[in-house]
C-alpha cells in the first residue's frame, strides 16, 4: 500500500512523488482548501478553481492546475480526482488512485457533513486508505443541530440590540464568516462587514454564492455607524481599537471549541457558540463507516479517534508532527 509520511514539511506520498497541503514551499503541491494553515507558496499547485483563487488571492500568483469537482487529473503514476468537502468554498476531498496497485486513497483536508449555506455539501468516497482531519476527534465534540446554534446567535444579536450595545461576530475570514454572513442576512440583520471578509465575499460571489435578495443588508465597517448594526470581523481584532474602543458590546465567537466550558475565558469573549465548519465526532465515524476504509490515518487535533478504530478492529493510526515516514 501507498507510503504516507507526515513531518515539518506535511503530509507527503513518496511513492507518488505528492505533497498534501504543504506550508513549506514546495515544486509541486495539492492544496484541499485555502485556509493559511494548508497553503504555502509553491512553485505550482493542484486545487478546486475556487481554492486557487483564493490561494493566489492570499498568498499571490502561482501556477495552478485546476479541477472541477468529479473531473480528473491523469498523471503516469496516478488519477487525481476532487469530491466537495462542505468545510468552504472551493475545500475538496483528494482521490488519488494508485496506477500500480489500484489502490484508493482519500485525503479529507478540512470537511464537514453537516449542510453548509455556502459551499458545497461533502460527498463520501470509497477508498481502501482514508487520510483524515481529527480536529474535533474527541467523543466530547458532539455539536448541537446548527440551527439551535444559529437560534442561539440571534438570541444573544437581540438581546444586545435591545440593551443599545453593538453585537460583535467574530468568524474566520474565509469560510466561516461568510456561513454566519448568510445565517445573519437571513434572520433579517443589518451588518457592518470588515473588510478582509468584504474581499473574501467579493471572491465567492464570483463563484456565484449570492448573499442578495435576504432580508438583511450588510455595508463596510465604519466606525461612525454601528448603532442597530452586528459587525461581523475576524477573531484577530479582538484586542484591536476596532474592538476595544466600541463602549458597549457583546463579543459572539463562533468555533467548535465552544463546547469546552473554558471556552470564553480562553478566547476573552461573552460567549463562544459551537457553530463549526469542521466535523464532530459522530461524523468523523460516519466518514470512516461510509467509506469503507480498510487503513485509516489522522492527524491534526486528538489521537483518540484512531485509538477508538482501532479497538474496532481497523488498522488505524494518528499522525504525529515530526514522525518518522511511516511504512
Amino acid at each position: 500500500m501507498l507510503e504516507v509520511c507526515y513531518g515539518v514539511d506535511g503530509l507527503y506520498l513518496p511513492d507518488l512523488d505528492l505533497w498534501l497541503d504543504p506550508q513549506t514551499p514546495k515544486a509541486r503541491a495539492v492544496i484541499s482548501h485555502a485556509h493559511s494553515d494548508h497553503i504555502g507558496e509553491h512553485g505550482a499547485i493542484i486545487a478546486t478553481p475556487a481554492t486557487a483563487r483564493l490561494t493566489q488571492h492570499r498568498r499571490g500568483p502561482m501556477p495552478a492546475t485546476m479541477l472541477d469537482y468529479g473531473e480528473t487529473l491523469e498523471h503516469e503514476r496516478f488519477r487525481l480526482t476532487f469530491y466537495p468537502a462542505g468545510h468552504c468554498l472551493g475545500s475538496a476531498l483528494t482521490l488519488i488512485e494508485d496506477k500500480a496497485s489500484g489502490e484508493r486513497l482519500i485525503y479529507t483536508g478540512d470537511f464537514k457533513l453537516r449542510p453548509n449555506p455556502t459551499a458545497a455539501s461533502a460527498v463520501i468516497v470509497p477508498c481502501d486508505t482514508l487520510i483524515s482531519e481529527a480536529t474535533f476527534g474527541h467523543p466530547r465534540y458532539v455539536f448541537p443541530p446548527d440551527s439551535a446554534s444559529e437560534a442561539e446567535l440571534q438570541r444573544q444579536i437581540d438581546a444586545a440590540l435591545a440593551q443599545g450595545s453593538v453585537p460583535v461576530v467574530l468568524a474566520y475570514a474565509l469560510g466561516k464568516s461568510q456561513e454566519a454572513l448568510a445565517l445573519l442576512l437571513r434572520g433579517g440583520y443589518r451588518l457592518s462587514v470588515h473588510g478582509a471578509i468584504r474581499s473574501i465575499i467579493a471572491i465567492y460571489e464570483e463563484f456565484g454564492v449570492s448573499f442578495a435578495n435576504q432580508h438583511g443588508s450588510y455595508e463596510p465597517y465604519d466606525r461612525r455607524h454601528l448603532a442597530g448594526r452586528v459587525l461581523l470581523a475576524p477573531p484577530n481584532i479582538r484586542k484591536q481599537p476596532m474592538l476595544t474602543n466600541i463602549a458597549s458590546r457583546r463579543v459572539i465567537y463562533l468555533s467548535g471549541w465552544g463546547l469546552d466550558a473554558n471556552a470564553r475565558w480562553r478566547f476573552g469573549v461573552d460567549s463562544v457558540l459551537p457553530l463549526s465548519d469542521h466535523a464532530d465526532w459522530p461524523d468523523l465515524l460516519r466518514m470512516v463507516a461510509e467509506s469503507g476504509a480498510r487503513r485509516v490515518f489522522t492527524l491534526h487535533g486528538f489521537p483518540d479517534l484512531a485509538l477508538h478504530l482501532q479497538a474496532q478492529g481497523l488498522d488505524a493510526q494518528h499522525l504525529l508532527d515530526h514522525q518518522l515516514p511511516l511504512l
